[in-house]
């Protein structure tokens, strides 16, 4: 497996500016090409919530009357996104501006544009706003049929060293396995596969070992690190053992489940790329 497609959805703000970067950086390793995309909530004519979309405190049930606001917001937003394009240079940016909902047309869009890497940058969230409303980088996360690489901050130059790959190393699929090699390959970076111990999954360091050892074996891995790491929860344990190896990146896999499944059980995956400060490749369950 290559990289060859990035998608990059922008808002325009600093944390989207800095998945642009870390995109750009991968872009230059793998002749990989960008798409840049900008999505719009599509306007409810007559909703409330649009009374001041022209300035005038009306609302109509023509859509006629909507198209020249709509045509001159794509004209905005692609002026905006040329000027992002220009700071990139030698890199293949193509530019996007769609109408709809983000979650929706992302999961639409890996699929029209054949993406094999989404880059989102991200505040995360918490407390009772992540039980109730989470964030767009984990909606995603939970439902594209693409890896996402999570970013929280301005990193630049990307480069990579040290790679974390946190598993239970059971049923690991294939592409998952193929793009971890190829990321670790085009970096020349080592690869350090750690099972996270807690308190209510304990098993001895050398079952673990062996379990990790096989599965580099079996998958003919090299450059790599065996690890067992011993803490209260998985999630913290992984973001743990990452910063005491100041790691370039995280790489997990999640069950991508949504729904009440998500709100009993959540994900480990989602919790670390949610909290960690560390750029995060999560692969979910639709990523086969």
């Amino acid at each position: 497996m290559e990289i060859k497609k990035i998608l990059v959805p922008t808002d325009f703000s600093e944390e989207s500016m800095n998945a642009l970067d870390v995109a750009a950086g991968i872009a230059k390793k793998t002749n990989a090409e960008i798409s840049l995309l900008h999505v719009i909530d599509v306007p409810v004519v007559g909703h409330s919530d649009y009374v001041d979309i022209f300035g005038q405190g009306e609302t109509s049930d023509d859509p006629e009357l909507y198209k020249p606001y709509m045509h001159k917001l794509i004209e905005v937003t692609r002026d905006k996104l040329e000027g992002v394009k220009k700071k990139y240079q030698g890199v293949n940016i193509t530019e996007h501006v769609e109408f709809d909902r983000l979650q929706r047309h992302i999961a639409e869009f890996v699929i029209k544009d054949e993406t094999d890497l989404i880059v989102m940058g991200s505040k995360g969230v918490s407390g009772i706003e992540e039980i109730l409303v989470g964030s767009n980088t984990e909606r995603v996360i939970r439902l594209a049929k693409a890896p996402v690489l999570t970013v929280k901050q301005k990193i630049k130059p990307f480069e990579l060293k040290n790679i974390v790959f946190a598993s239970l190393f059971e049923k690991v699929h294939t592409k998952t396995i193929e793009l971890i090699r190829y990321i670790q390959t085009t970096f020349g970076a080592t690869l350090h596969f750690v099972k996270v111990i807690t308190p209510n999954n304990f098993e001895t360091t050398s079952d673990t070992h062996q379990l990790i050892q096989k599965f580099a074996q079996t998958h003919k891995f090299d450059n790599y690190t065996v690890n067992s790491y011993n803490f209260y929860s998985e999630e913290e344990g992984i973001r743990s053992f990452s910063n005491d190896l100041n790691a370039d990146l995280i790489m997990m896999t999640t069950h991508g489940r949504t729904g009440i499944g998500h709100l009993l059980l959540g994900s480990i995956a989602e919790e670390v790329a949610n909290h960690a400060t560390r750029p995060i490749i999560t692969f979910n369950q639709h990523f086969k």
